[in-house]
């Protein structure tokens, strides 16, 4: 295996494992995590929820905390190009959300991609550019959540702040 065949390997990781990242600080609202995931001059096209600077897709995701009953972000293909210290990805995700709409729970879940730009500046590769192309979405109002059956009654519920189960549970996973 030639060097240049393993450097691509270990890069092509580093990028599965800032993707990874993403979702886990998005969906456990971990604003610090998040924000180290982009380069300072990143950008974040999220649709009308967001589009511009990454720092302010993290301030809406922020902000929206408080509506949050519960979020995930799956990611499943991931297609990267690698050229030096750039590189691009078209990753395929569904995303659930179940929201509080004040009398009624309602859930989002959305199937698509995400079109990355990346760089690795000083070692370490972050977001240059994300976007989002929406292939489908479901919106179910009121919520479908049902956590009355013997599988899942009685499990500890998932939140998306700092009283998620991961956070007591995990002692080397933390935030990252």
């Amino acid at each position: 295996m030639t060097d240049a065949v393993v450097q691509e390997m270990i890069d092509e990781f580093a990028l599965r494992r800032l993707v990874h990242r993403y979702c886990r600080a998005v969906d456990r609202g971990d604003a610090a995590t998040l924000r180290d995931l982009y380069h300072p001059d990143a950008t974040d096209a999220h649709g009308a929820f967001s589009s511009g600077p990454a720092a302010d897709l993290v301030a809406q995701i922020m902000a929206a905390r408080p509506f949050l009953r519960s979020m995930q972000h799956h990611v499943t293909t991931m297609n990267f190009a690698i050229d030096g210290s750039v590189a691009e990805g078209e990753i395929y995700m569904l995303a659930t959300h179940t929201l509080d709409a004040g009398d009624r729970d309602v859930d989002v879940t959305v199937g698509g991609r995400y079109l990355d730009t990346y760089e690795k500046r000083d070692g370490q590769w972050r977001f240059t550019a994300r976007s989002i192309v929406t292939d489908w979405a479901r919106v179910s109002d009121p919520s479908a959540t049902d956590l009355s059956h013997p599988i899942t009654r009685g499990t500890a519920p998932g939140s998306p702040g700092p009283d998620d189960p991961s956070h007591r549970f995990f002692s080397l996973l933390g935030g990252g």
